[in-house]
C-alpha cells in the first residue's frame, strides 16, 4: 500500500499535478449518478492501491472476524439464555428469530476499519450487514482516475485491476439462494429498500448484473410489497418474489411500524428466501461490541478468537447510568479517548467523538445520551495516508495532504470482494463531515 501510494504521488509531481486528469476526473463524476446530497461524490486523486500481500492480509483478518460474528449469531439462535447478553426490543428479537431456510448467517458485510498502513495494525470501526452500500463510488471513481495520464503511466508498471463488486455478489447471492430449502429453479428477485433513503446508483447496477446473469430482479419499496398468505407480491405488475435482497436496515424497518408487514409475514411463512435476514441484526447492532468482550461469548471463542477481539475490537459499554464497567466521570474528563453512538443506527447519523467538540459541549453530550439507547466506545485515532486531492489548489497544484483513513471491506458469502475507502479530518470520518470517498484498486 504504502510503496504503491508513494510511487503515485511521485507519477502525479512528475506531471506538475496532472491538472488535465484531475478536471477529467471531476468531469466525469459530475456526469455520473455517484452524487451524495446534490453533489457530486467527494474524492481524492490518489486511490487505495491494494497488492498481493495487502489483500492476503485483509482476507485473512476479516475471515476471522466473519467467523466470529457468525459464532455469535448462532448462539443467539440456539441459547435463548445467551440473548440476554444483548439488549434487542422484543420486536427486533421477533425478527431475528423468524425461520430461515439456508445456513450463511452473514451473507453480505462491510467491515469497517482503522487501518495504519505502516504497520499493518488497525481497530475495527463498526461491522455493517445488509445495509453496506457505496459500490457504485467505489467503481465510477475508478473509471475517473483510469482517463488519467497518472494512471497511464503507473499501470505501465503494474498489472491493476478494479475490484468488481456486482457480478459478484449476484454470484454469492445465488449460492446461497441455491442453498435454501425453499429454493425455485428462475427466481424473481427484488431489492427492497426505502424509496426516499435507497442508494439507486448501487440498485440499478445490481438489477443489471441479475439480469446478466438470466436472473430476473427489480427495485420494490419494503412498504409495496403483498402478501396473499402463500406469495410475497409486487403489486405494480401482481409478480411473485422469490428472493429478497434486503438493504433495508432493521433500525428503519422498526420506524415504519406496521408499514412493512407485509415483507415480515412472508418471512415468518417462509414464503421468501431473505436475504440477509433479519438475523443479521445481531452483527449490525453496536451491541455485539458489548457482547464481545462478555464473558458467557468468551466462553465459546477459541483461545486465538479471544486474542482477536481484545487486539482488534474498541472497548465498548452502553451509556447507563450506574454501569460497573466505567466511571461516568472519567467518561467526561476524558473527551478525546471516547466517542458516543446510537446502539442500533447507520450512516453516521446521531455519532459524537470527543475530539470535535469542547469540554463543556462533551460533558452536555454526555448527559444527554445517557440512558438514552447510546453507547460509549474506546476512541482510537485513525493513522493518516497522503493524498493529491482532485481539486487543484492553483497555488501549489501538486500539494499533498494527510488525511485519515479508514477502509471498508466488502465480505460476500464470508470472503473478501472489494473495498469502499472513506478519509477524513474530522472525528467522524463521512462525506456529511467533509469527508472524501476513495477508490481501490488491485496491484500486481
Amino acid at each position: 500500500m504504502q510503496k504503491e501510494r508513494a510511487e503515485y504521488i511521485d507519477i502525479i509531481r512528475e506531471l506538475d499535478g496532472d491538472i488535465e486528469g484531475r478536471k477529467a476526473a471531476l468531469d466525469f463524476i459530475e456526469q455520473s449518478d455517484v452524487w451524495v446530497h446534490g453533489e457530486p461524490a467527494p474524492f481524492p486523486y490518489v486511490p487505495y492501491l491494494f497488492n498481493t500481500k495487502d489483500r492476503a492480509f485483509i482476507a485473512e483478518q476479516c475471515e476471522m472476524i466473519h467467523r466470529i460474528l457468525c459464532k455469535v449469531i448462532r448462539k443467539y439462535l440456539d441459547d435463548p439464555s445467551y440473548r440476554e447478553v444483548f439488549h434487542f426490543p422484543e420486536e427486533v428479537k421477533r425478527l431475528i428469530l423468524l425461520p430461515c431456510g439456508y445456513d450463511q448467517l452473514l451473507p453480505m458485510g462491510r467491515f469497517d476499519l482503522f487501518l495504519d498502513e505502516e504497520k499493518l495494525s488497525y481497530k475495527f470501526c463498526e461491522f455493517n450487514t445488509d445495509g453496506s452500500g457505496a459500490m457504485s463510488r467505489d467503481n465510477m471513481i475508478a473509471r475517473a482516475l483510469m482517463q488519467g495520464e497518472t494512471f497511464k503511466r503507473f499501470s505501465e508498471h503494474h498489472h491493476v485491476e478494479l475490484f468488481e463488486l456486482f457480478d459478484s455478489w449476484v454470484e454469492a447471492f445465488m449460492r446461497i439462494y441455491k442453498s435454501d430449502t425453499n429454493a425455485h429453479e428462475n427466481p424473481t428477485v427484488a431489492i427492497t429498500d426505502f424509496r426516499e433513503s435507497g442508494v439507486f446508483s448501487d440498485f440499478n447496477r445490481f438489477i443489471e448484473a441479475f439480469k446478466r446473469a438470466g436472473i430476473a430482479c427489480r427495485f420494490v419499496d419494503v412498504r409495496e410489497f403483498v402478501f396473499d398468505g402463500e406469495h410475497l407480491i409486487d403489486p405494480s405488475d401482481n409478480t411473485i418474489i422469490d428472493a429478497i435482497y434486503r438493504r433495508s436496515v432493521t433500525s428503519e424497518i422498526l420506524q415504519h411500524p406496521h408499514e412493512c408487514d407485509a415483507l415480515i409475514d412472508a418471512v415468518e411463512a417462509q414464503a421468501v428466501c431473505l436475504i440477509g435476514h433479519f438475523r443479521t441484526t445481531v452483527a449490525h447492532s453496536k451491541e455485539v461490541n458489548i457482547a464481545l468482550f462478555d464473558d458467557r461469548t468468551r466462553a465459546f471463542l477459541t483461545p486465538e478468537e479471544r486474542a482477536f477481539v481484545d487486539e482488534h475490537v474498541p472497548r465498548t459499554y452502553r451509556l447507563n447510568s450506574g454501569s460497573p464497567s466505567f466511571e461516568l466521570e472519567d467518561i467526561k474528563a476524558n473527551r478525546c479517548a471516547w466517542i458516543i453512538k446510537p446502539a442500533d443506527d447507520y450512516g453516521a447519523h446521531g455519532v459524537y467523538p470527543g475530539v470535535d467538540f469542547e469540554q463543556k459541549q462533551w460533558e452536555c453530550i454526555v448527559d444527554e445520551h445517557l440512558d438514552a439507547g447510546f453507547i460509549v466506545q474506546e476512541f482510537y485515532q485513525p493513522a493518516y495516508v497522503d493524498i493529491v486531492n482532485t481539486k487543484v489548489d492553483e497555488s501549489d497544484p501538486c500539494r499533498v495532504e494527510k488525511w485519515q483513513s479508514m477502509p471498508g471491506i466488502y465480505m460476500y458469502d464470508g470472503k473478501p470482494a472489494g473495498l469502499y475507502c472513506r478519509l477524513g479530518n474530522e472525528g467522524v470520518i463521512a462525506i456529511d463531515h467533509g469527508g472524501l470517498c476513495a477508490n481501490s484498486f488491485k496491484v500486481d
